[in-house]
This record gives C-alpha cells, sequence and structure tokens, in this order.
C-alpha cells in the first residue's frame, strides 16, 4: 500500500531567463551614432558654407587689388616714354575694343606730343567692387583716381577723376575690358596751381571781349591733337548677370 503520507514530488522552479545587459548598450550606441551624422552633417554644411564665404572674399580681393592697379595704370603717362606708358596701359586691358584703342592711339602719339615735357602719374583714393560673378569670373569696379600733372616751368595740376571698369579675370588677373568715365575731372588745386605756361593767358585789366568775336586769349583746340590718358570711346555695357552679387 502507498502511504498517504508519503511526500509528494515537489515541481521544479521557474528558472528566470537571463537579461540581455547588452541590448541598452546597443541603443545609446545608436543613438550617439545618430547624433554624431547630424552632427557631422551640420558641421559639414557650415564649413562649406564659411569656404564659399571665403572663396568668394578672396575672390573679390584679388579683382579689387588689380582694379586699383589698372586704375593707376591706365591714367598714367610720361611724355618722355610714351610707348612705355601705353605698353603699361596694354598690360591692364583686354578684349578687342580696349587693345585696338591703345595700339591705335600709340600710332597717334606725335614728336609734339612726346616733347611736351609733360607727365601725368596717378594714386587712387578709394575703389570698390560694386558687382562680382563668381561663375563667369566677372566684375564692375569704382575708383576714384587723384590724377598729379606736371610739366615745363614747375607747372603742376591735381585733378579727380571718377572711372567705372568692368573686368574680367584672365590668367589669374583682372583686367579692364570696357571703361567708362563718372562725371567731369574736378580740380583739386585750382586756386595755388600756377598757370599752364603753354596756354595764353589774357592780358591784364584787358577790356571786355568783342560779344561778335571768341572770347580774347582762349586757344582754338586742336583737333588733330591725341591724349593718350583720354577715356577711349565705349558703348553701353551690358546688363549686369542676375546671379551677380551686390558689393559692400
Amino acid at each position: 500500500m502507498t502511504s498517504n503520507t508519503e511526500a509528494a514530488t515537489p515541481r521544479p522552479k521557474k528558472t528566470q531567463r537571463p537579461k540581455n545587459k547588452s541590448r541598452p548598450v546597443l541603443v545609446a550606441l545608436s543613438i550617439v551614432a545618430v547624433v554624431a551624422l547630424a552632427a557631422c552633417v551640420w558641421f559639414g554644411i557650415g564649413w562649406k558654407s564659411a569656404w564659399d564665404e571665403k572663396a568668394i572674399a578672396d575672390t573679390r580681393d584679388s579683382a579689387l587689388n588689380d582694379a586699383r592697379q589698372a586704375a593707376i595704370n591706365l591714367s598714367t603717362v610720361d611724355s618722355a616714354d610714351m610707348d612705355g606708358s601705353l605698353d603699361l596701359m596694354l598690360t591692364s586691358v583686354t578684349g578687342d575694343q580696349m587693345t585696338s584703342y591703345l595700339e591705335e592711339t600709340k600710332k597717334a602719339v606725335t614728336d609734339e606730343q612726346r616733347n611736351s615735357g609733360r607727365k601725368i602719374t596717378a594714386e587712387v583714393l578709394d575703389a570698390t567692387i560694386t558687382e562680382l560673378n563668381v561663375d563667369d569670373r566677372t566684375a564692375t569696379a569704382i575708383a576714384i583716381v587723384a590724377n598729379n600733372t606736371s610739366g615745363p616751368d614747375g607747372f603742376t595740376e591735381r585733378t579727380r577723376s571718377v572711372m567705372r571698369m568692368y573686368l574680367e579675370e584672365v590668367d589669374g588677373t583682372w583686367k579692364v575690358n570696357n571703361l567708362l568715365p563718372v562725371g567731369d575731372r574736378v580740380p583739386l588745386n585750382p586756386v595755388d596751381a600756377p598757370a599752364d605756361p603753354g596756354v595764353q593767358q589774357p592780358a591784364p585789366n584787358a577790356g571786355a571781349p568783342d560779344s561778335g568775336s571768341p572770347e580774347a586769349g582762349t586757344p582754338a583746340p586742336d583737333a588733330g591733337t591725341t591724349d593718350p590718358s583720354a577715356t577711349p570711346p565705349s558703348g553701353e555695357p551690358a546688363p549686369a548677370d542676375s546671379g551677380a552679387s551686390e558689393g559692400p
């Protein structure tokens, strides 16, 4: 017989499955990776933007420096070395219009001009880039130039001129393909400048000129004289590229 007091066979206890301790670590690493990726994208975009801005700034500075030098070269004339002065101008221009004008001017220089003893030096008072197209490598600059003229018998004259230059980059150098004057030349020392010995002056206490004749003492213009420093003729420039950015 089986005893009622016989102990029942105990049931085996449930064993708990071990926890996956690596799962929280993987989740944390995933979050870190996502954040790192987002940071890389963010800073990558920012770095590219900063790089693009620097490239534009460098291009603007290069165009401005070359524009300032071109303004000096195109405004400097030494009658003792007319060919050298015009050759210097040619280094700052590009395109058929500007090149042809200076080459024709070089051929038209007279002995009288070579022996005039005149010399014009220039300094840029201010300059700025008003338009810049980085893709097309074109720009527009405005330059304010002081022209210092000296001549025989101590003659000196100082004037101010403003020029608008249309530039394009050629082999790493920005050159002028068109130039337009802005307004007229303005005397900077009209009171102290001695009289030009080459210009006839009216006699002191001279009577009023006859209303029917030209004003006394005023020489007739020489139609055959070519001024190498004169602004070349040019038409209206083409409209600015819609992608151009305005200067400062």
